[in-house]
């Protein structure tokens, strides 16, 4: 080789010598290369985007083996921040004591020993994050084993877009300590719904840190959110035959929502050592729960317990694949009611993705039964939600039974339910079966709508119809404006949401009435049971109603005689606000039988009349009002049957005035075809006198009059001007006073 050349070769080789002797050096010593002003300057230069700065800084290397080194980094008045300021924190204290191996792949952090950062002021304002930027944590950040840990925030600040948290934090990890690892938080949740505290404190013990699988795992947490409520929960496991061998508990106390509390007790579970192997191994945990539902301040029930049962959860994994079916049980609960149910939720799907690709199912049934509906009445009684009459003295069972199944997670939920009654009382009686389907469609999201279809079967129905009674004599009642005793303040009406709708907005869909047997009504205006026969369709949004109304034969007493209602047909659809007509009504005398045919629709009956033998209009009117032919009318009778049969002509009745009109005394009956008003003057019970005024589409009037006393009488009228509104008067007449 020429000299050249070999002088050329030397000074490439001269460099690599160098380097390979500085990395023999650095492996052998790291001390003689790392100190504390080589780091510093390093900080300086290769961490310039964050601004280090600090007060004291020492840094140590230390070797342990071939290519193991143990370096030691502390630190006081240690501040660090981005430029962007997405990140700022001052650090009174750091420390970081770590081993790192230098593989041939580069080098490793095998273990941190020692982490102490205690900061007096820390910020993280992820509003200035830059689209793009890092936002995964370094996977060796969490993948490294930590043995000892003291991290102090006594004031940090995290800015969202939506919230904003600050408050203090603390997190101690030390092997030597009873419990080797405590982390606690109170913290202030700032966000457009309000403000809420959050104080959260956790204890762990374990052997993880010694190496290997542990042998032992103790957790106990509390939390406490304001307003929100209370949570704690505690787990103890240990290595056994099975695997890790569970115990524990949970308790959550909310301060808000559907329920009261929510304890979980005595449970047991256990999971297999390796739960990672290819061949599918499983584990369960199973608990008591005990739960209790929230009970507002108006809330009638008082004497509802709370509910209790076990709940499970059951997991098997291996072969890429997983499977788990979390179950729940209600034990029967006997009281004035009985409840029992179960729920299972079930989920399978590949390890390693997301949640959503999973297959999921549930399937919940629950059965609510009243043994005695009686109980149900005495509780309700004096509230406002107290059963009505006459169903309030009925006895006997009632049922309600709900299932549901499907994908928790689907646009549309859905149960099915069946509802029973079975109840009696006296005369009265009350059997029906419902059944149906009620739904949740976009159920997840806050256009969600409610959706209902089912059918109602009314098998036995017979009640009993408060007492009505026509015209007595009118009494006197004190102005509610004079006000006598202690002022009551009145309750004020609970705010509504925007367009009318409170919190939910009406279910769209249809239920389905039917009658299997006539429905049978008791009421002291007719002589015999009235029977009904039902064939309905109802919808809502918007409410309309189609199907026949159907009333058989019963005898009432009309004109102050017996007759019979041969039967009364109303038909009605969705798109009329007025049901159809079709009835006969007959009324027999020694001399003639008359049918009063009712056609149109309820509010203007069509009225045609016939009779046995064949009798004119005027003469079968007479005889209805006044029992008597025209020839033997007066002349105001006279003029009464002629506007009478101009009223029913001009259909200015409606169907209560028509039965109105035939089961009380007439007087007078006056008709005006300019204005077509109709007044009719009936004589009452008690010697009093109603007079009904009405154009039966614009106005209405009542007058109501009644003798005292010689010279003196008392009358009342109500008058109803449509649009222009109503208005009452009571009078004290005083008349013939000279």
């Amino acid at each position: 080789m020429r000299p050249w050349a070999r002088r050329l070769a030397w000074l490439a080789g001269a460099p690599l010598a160098a380097a390979a002797v500085a990395g023999s050096v650095f492996l052998a010593r790291p001390g003689a290369l790392l100190t504390s002003r080589t780091v510093g300057a390093a900080l300086k230069v290769f961490g310039a985007p964050y601004a280090p700065a600090w007060s004291s800084l020492r840094f140590s290397a230390e070797p342990l083996a071939p290519r193991r080194h143990r370096y030691a980094l502390t630190a006081f008045g240690f501040c660090v921040g981005d430029r962007p300021g997405v990140f700022s924190a001052c650090f009174s204290e750091l420390e970081l004591r770590a081993v790192v191996f230098y593989s041939r792949r580069g080098p490793v952090v095998e273990r941190v020993e020692r982490l102490v950062a205690v900061s007096g002021d820390a910020r993280l304002d992820l509003r200035r994050r830059e689209p793009g930027g890092a936002g995964r944590i370094p996977a060796v950040l969490y993948s490294t084993p930590v043995r000892e840990l003291r991290v102090e925030l006594s004031s940090f600040t995290v800015t969202a877009a939506s919230a904003a948290v600050a408050g203090d934090f603390r997190a101690v990890l030390d092997p030597l300590a009873r419990r080797p690892l405590t982390v606690a938080a109170d913290v202030r949740i700032k966000a457009a719904s309000g403000v809420r505290r959050l104080k959260a404190e956790l204890g762990a013990a374990t052997d993880l840190l010694q190496g290997g699988a542990p042998t032992f795992v103790e957790l106990a947490a509390s939390a406490e959110l304001r307003p929100g409520g209370r949570a704690r929960a505690d787990l103890k496991a240990r290595r056994g035959p099975r695997g890790y061998e569970a115990t524990g508990g949970a308790e959550l106390t909310p301060s808000e929502g559907p329920l009261r509390s929510l304890r979980l007790y005595a449970c047991e579970g256990a999971a297999p050592l390796d739960p990672g192997a290819a061949r599918p191994s499983g584990g369960e945990l199973s608990c008591r729960y005990q739960l209790a539902p929230a009970r507002p301040p108006a809330a009638p029930f008082r004497s509802v317990r709370s509910l209790t049962g076990r709940v499970s959860l059951t997991g098997r994994a291996g072969g890429g694949r997983y499977e788990a079916e979390l179950k729940a049980g209600v034990e029967p609960v006997k009281a004035w009611y009985e409840v029992a149910g179960d729920a299972a939720l079930r989920v399978s799907g590949r390890l390693g993705r997301p949640l959503k690709d999973a297959a999921m199912a549930h399937e919940v049934r629950a059965t609510v039964k009243v043994p005695r509906f009686e109980d149900l009445v005495a509780l309700l009684k004096e509230t406002e939600f107290a059963v009505p009459p006459p169903v309030h003295v009925l006895t006997g069972p009632l049922s309600l039974t709900l299932e549901s199944r499907g994908d928790p997670r689907s646009a549309r939920l859905s149960a099915r339910y069946a509802f029973t009654t079975d109840l009696a009382g006296g005369r009265q009686r009350l059997v029906l079966r419902a059944k149906g389907e009620a739904a949740a469609v976009d159920a997840w999201t806050p256009g969600r709508a409610f959706e209902h279809s089912g059918e109602t079967i009314l098998a036995e129905v017979a009640l009993e119809a408060p007492r009505l009674e026509v015209g007595r004599a009118p009494k006197v009642f004190v102005d509610k404006r004079i006000k006598t005793g202690a002022v009551v303040p009145e309750r004020a009406a609970p705010a509504r949401r925007p367009g009318g709708g409170g919190r939910f907005a009406a279910p769209r869909g249809s239920l389905v009435v039917r009658t299997e047997k006539p429905l049978i009504l008791f009421s002291n205006l007719a002589k015999d049971p009235v029977p009904i026969g039902l064939d309905l369709v109802l919808t809502s949004t918007p409410a309309a109603a189609a199907g026949t109304v159907s009333v058989r034969s019963f005898a009432v007493e009309l004109f102050r005689r017996n007759a019979t209602v041969d039967h009364l047909n109303v038909e009605v659809s969705s798109g009329s606000r007025s049901g159809a007509l079709e009835g006969l009504v007959r009324y027999k005398t020694p001399e003639v039988e008359i049918g009063i045919l009712i056609l149109g629709t309820v509010e203007k009956p069509r009225i045609e009349l016939t009779s046995v033998p064949p009798l004119k209009r005027e003469d079968i009117i007479a005889l209805l009002i006044f029992g008597k032919s025209p020839a033997e009318l007066d002349p105001e009778q006279t003029v009464s049957v002629s506007n009478t049969e101009t009223a029913l002509e001009s259909r200015a009745f409606g169907l209560a005035s028509l039965y109105l009109f035939g089961a009380t005394p007439i007087e007078h009956v006056g008709y005006d075809p300019a204005t077509k008003t109709t007044t009719v003057k009936l004589r009452l019970p008690g010697g009093a006198n109603l007079t009904i005024g009405s154009d039966f589409d614009q106005s209405r009037q009542l007058k109501l009059r009644k003798s005292l006393a010689p010279h003196w009488a008392i009358q009342s009228e109500i008058s109803d001007q449509g649009t222009e509104g109503a208005g009452a008067t009571t009078f004290l007449e005083w008349f013939n006073r000279y």
